[in-house]
């Protein structure tokens, strides 16, 4: 199992949780925390529970339905 935890900003898709390397298709991806981060418990009350992931970015079907470029 790879070390990238990759979830989209817009959808709630999980299916690249564990890859190797980030897809070349997926848009603006960001690194917000480490491996081990991801995988710990919220302490606090405030602590995201969810946040699973390692990087977010934008996947394939979402830049389709949510990114528009202005082409003037």
């Amino acid at each position: 199992m790879g070390k990238i935890r990759l979830g989209c900003l817009f959808c709630d898709r999980d299916d690249f949780d564990g890859v190797d390397e980030i897809p070349a298709d997926w848009y603006a991806v960001d690194h917000v925390q480490s491996y081990e981060d991801s995988y710990a418990e919220a302490v606090e009350k405030s602590d995201p529970v969810f946040d699973w992931q390692t990087h977010l970015g934008v996947c394939p079907l979402c830049e389709d339905s949510h990114c528009f470029v202005n082409e003037e």
